[in-house]
């Protein structure tokens, strides 16, 4: 505990000295008839007295103390650093062949993506998160926010269509790849790079999930793609959900912005690029200064007890003028 106004504490000479004179002074003499007699000492009712008339500089002293303010310290608090993270998610017709086992039922390269999303999506709880879905052109589904939940909600809108797998009578909401189909990933991180760029704090990155490559991001365009990430402080994290090849334009991409790309042909696999993200942008935690609060509760309530008694005191505990 410390005083913010410690010079009113040099104040406090006054309620010590007003006590010590109350205790070491003798009063008026008044001579009495019954002066010559010899009555008992009453010790105790002195001592009583004296202790009430001492209870007003304890009154003065208390608000000495109130008056220079009492203070404490409070732990810091601890704040994470903001990651603007946009999940940038190829919805081609590719996306919606098989990925991994099916001993359970069909699973598609897109169920996959998905679970992996959320799963990352609720371990990194803090961070903004948003769902840009592309193929032949990019749509933004979901801005921004934290509160993620709609990512989820927003899975039965973008299951990707594929007819040669999924016949019509199957109830497929995707759109039809002959109007959506195509990948285009330069166009994507370039609408991807537009928005982050509207975000005045935190961290910004992409994390880009498809299975195809793309003719707009081959040299000489990567570089334009590049001065762009990096003039936005764009972090672009790749994965190829198949085992073939990564295009290495899109390794410059990546690496020139300060990430990387994977492969992962497995949700396994994919569970653990996710994983490697994770420790790859880590989360920052801020820790700010301590803070100081008031800390007046020691000295109010026994100033309030001191008053109290006091003006009990005042009925009838005090020397009497004669």
């Amino acid at each position: 505990m410390i005083f913010l106004h410690p010079q009113w504490l040099i104040l406090l000479v006054l309620p010590v000295g007003l006590a010590f004179w109350e205790w070491v002074r003798r009063g008026h003499v008044l001579a009495l008839p019954f002066d010559g007699t010899k009555p008992k000492s009453g010790w105790l009712l002195r001592f009583l007295v004296l202790c009430a008339n001492t209870l007003p500089s304890c009154l003065l002293a208390g608000a000495v103390l109130l008056a220079a303010h009492p203070v404490k310290f409070k732990p810091p608090e601890v704040e994470r650093k903001l990651t603007n993270a946009l999940i940038l998610l190829d919805t081609s017709g590719s996306m919606a062949e098989n990925h991994g086992s099916q001993a359970n039922g069909r699973h598609t390269r897109f169920d996959s993506a998905m679970e992996a999303i959320l799963k990352f999506i609720n371990y990194r709880a803090g961070d903004a998160f948003g769902l840009t879905i592309f193929s032949r052109s990019f749509i933004h589904w979901l801005p921004l926010t934290l509160d993620t939940q709609s990512i989820a909600l927003a899975r039965p809108f973008i299951v990707p269509n594929n007819p040669k797998l999924d016949p019509p009578q199957m109830g497929r909401h995707g759109l039809p790849d002959d109007l959506w189909g195509i990948t285009y990933i330069g166009k994507a991180l370039r609408g991807a790079t537009e928005l982050l760029a509207q975000r005045p704090t935190g961290d910004r990155m992409v994390v880009l999930l498809t299975d195809g490559e793309s003719e707009d991001i081959k040299a000489p365009r990567d570089q334009e793609i590049i001065a762009s990430l990096r003039a936005e402080n764009i972090t672009v994290f790749g994965i190829l959900l198949t085992d073939e090849t990564i295009e290495p334009s899109l390794v410059r991409i990546a690496q020139e912005s300060g990430g990387a790309v994977f492969n992962a042909a497995t949700p396994e696999a994919l569970h653990a690029v996710f994983s490697r993200i994770d420790e790859m942008k880590k989360v920052v935690v801020l820790e700010k200064k301590p803070r100081l609060s008031d800390h007046y509760a020691p000295f109010l309530w026994p100033a309030l007890g001191v008053l109290l008694l006091s003006l009990l005191a005042l009925f009838g505990l005090r020397f009497t003028p004669w």
